[in-house]
């Protein structure tokens, strides 16, 4: 519920329309009448993405650990794994895709990230202790069922990631 509210407050606050309401097709995606929306929460984040020109995805996740107990489920042989920053921002990417161009159905294996700069290791350890405030950047992400590119944008600190795309239909 308090996420709810959350996303209804940055609703508001991005159209200046407190009377929006965002629906649900039934494979979950929001919808919102002449908007392209994408909604994402996670433990004390709540990321909202609007558009009238674009097609739009996003993720929000709290920084831990937990994705590395799972990372043999959404990351490729083929791509990078071995810090945590590489692995919170291939999750959070490949949701953001997933998210972006759901009509496809993607599984995680049907993305793969291009190779991530070598500063994101400057904000989280191996062990996720903070090293530095927080780094912006973008990544390329191979939709391997459409031979498509997306780009994808994060925002990387200690407390959470943020991923976001856009495409022109």
């Amino acid at each position: 519920m308090k996420e709810e509210l959350c996303v209804y407050a940055l609703l508001t606050a991005m159209t200046g329309n407190d009377h929006l309401v965002i629906g649900h097709e039934p494979s979950g995606k929001p919808w919102l009448d002449g908007w392209s929306v994408s909604v994402s929460h996670t433990r004390g984040w709540v990321a909202i993405i609007l558009s009238t020109d674009f097609q739009v995805g996003i993720d929000v996740e709290y920084t831990s650990d937990r994705v590395s107990k799972v990372v043999d489920r959404f990351v490729r042989e083929d791509e990078q794994r071995e810090t945590l920053s590489q692995q919170l921002i291939n999750w959070s990417a490949k949701e953001t895709v997933y998210k972006l161009f759901s009509e496809q159905k993607l599984d995680y294996f049907d993305m793969r990230l291009h190779d991530l700069p070598s500063e994101i290791d400057t904000v989280l350890d191996r062990d996720a202790h903070v090293v530095s405030g927080g780094i912006a950047g973008s990544v390329l992400v191979d939709v391997l069922k459409t031979n498509g590119v997306a780009t994808v944008h994060y925002e990387l600190t200690p407390d959470y990631v943020l991923t976001y795309s856009f495409y022109s239909n």
